[in-house]
């Protein structure tokens, strides 16, 4: 059970969540002008330029490239992953999705973490995709996945040719069989600006505390028999004020007191499916974090107050970084079942800039709820529909 998570916020430690489009080394016939096609080696070469731009180790090395699809089916990207140049172990990864103009969706260079599709694919291994509705004996070799990317920071592998789906956390998801209609085996064409090579610099960084702290859903669902993305995001905070120390009160009563607190409602149910356990699924309104949180931080002596606003800027949370507190950030997603959002905690950010065009990327560090590892995330991401933000002061 990993709970306490050093997190080197340094050139060497980053999950910067990007979206990058893939470059090709020569010019496709019938291009447009200043556009250049990605291949699965400009894809390497791009991420390669990009570890080694912000890490001067030379210790990371771009391994593998998987093409990203959305549910349309429409190719939008790729999953790099990068392992160590000393023993192949993994360190990080790189998403480049050309549906965003910075092309950085998320990335990070820390050692022993994997990409969300190296997650899922590990997932999919453990629940066996060739058990899975629609799926034949054969299927479930890594030719057979296709990886898409569902929401935001969210992805799956698809069995090719089935609508069944594994997420990053194990969980199975429907998946439009348009996106799973694509085989691995080929590289759909992805165009992105020929002057893009991934080489950045650094321009600014910052993390609230010595320690990062990240409860992942498994292990909140195991502890508690619950999950709500909001109580997640004000466990990991409350975490990170008090450094682990609920005086003697276990996490499953900080989950549970926090639920009530935070009025947070049932929102349905399901089975996980590594215990079989039933657990029960919350939706907390956004207006809720900040007085759940706060209140139970008074009772473990620990005061402070709270901000909570619609549409914050990034200023918002690098002021609240750097006076050593934590956010938490809510982002909504207009999807064809309605509205759906998460919430994160915020520890960090990072400003990044890009040296051949010479712009910026914004960067929120944030615990994702879902795994332990940092994840480096665009904070304009353009498929936000809505964003509020939740700031603490300690008092």
């Amino acid at each position: 059970m990993k709970r306490n998570l050093l997190i080197r916020l340094t050139c060497i430690a980053m999950t910067v969540i990007a979206t990058l489009a893939f470059v090709c080394p020569a010019f496709a016939e019938g291009a447009n002008d200043g556009k250049i096609l990605l291949t699965r080696e400009l894809a390497l070469e791009i991420a390669q330029n990009f570890a080694d731009s912000l890490d001067d180790t030379g210790t990371i090395k771009a391994a593998s490239a998987t093409q990203l699809y959305d549910e349309s089916g429409q190719a939008i990207g790729c999953i790099v992953d990068y392992v160590s140049a000393e023993d192949n172990s993994p360190h990080g990864y790189l998403v480049l999705d050309n549906i965003d103009e910075s092309l950085v969706e998320e990335y990070s260079l820390d050692s022993n973490v994997i990409s969300p599709y190296a997650a899922a694919k590990s997932a999919a291994d453990v629940r066996g995709v060739a058990r899975m509705p629609g799926a034949s004996p054969s299927d479930g070799q890594d030719d057979d996945l296709v990886a898409v990317r569902t929401s935001p920071y969210t992805y799956a592998v698809v069995v090719s040719g089935t609508s069944r789906g594994i997420s990053s956390t194990g969980s199975i998801m429907r998946v439009s069989p348009t996106a799973s209609s694509k085989k691995p085996s080929t590289w759909d064409e992805i165009f992105i600006d020929e002057t893009y090579s991934g080489n950045y610099q650094i321009l600014s960084d910052n993390h609230f505390g010595e320690q990062f702290f990240s409860f992942g859903e498994g292990e909140i669902e195991n502890e508690t028999g619950r999950y709500a993305c909001a109580v997640t995001a004000m466990t990991n905070v409350a975490a990170s004020y008090l450094k682990m120390d609920f005086y003697n009160q276990s996490l499953s009563q900080t989950y549970i007191t926090l639920w009530a607190l935070s009025d947070t409602k049932v929102d349905h149910t399901g089975k996980n499916l590594s215990s079989g356990r039933e657990i029960t699924y919350g939706s907390t309104n956004n207006s809720e974090i900040g007085p759940a949180l706060t209140s139970f931080l008074g009772t473990m002596h620990c005061p402070v107050s709270y901000k909570h606003e619609l549409s914050p800027s990034f200023s918002d949370f690098t002021s609240i970084t750097d006076s050593q507190n934590a956010s938490i950030v809510s982002l909504g997603i207009n999807t064809d079942n309605g509205r759906e959002g998460h919430s994160m905690a915020v520890f960090g950010y990072q400003t990044i800039k890009g040296k051949d065009t010479g712009d910026t990327t914004q960067v929120l560090i944030v615990a994702d709820g879902w795994g332990h590892a940092a994840r480096y995330v665009n904070f304009a991401y353009s498929r936000y529909t809505d964003t509020y933000g939740t700031h603490f002061t300690r008092s």
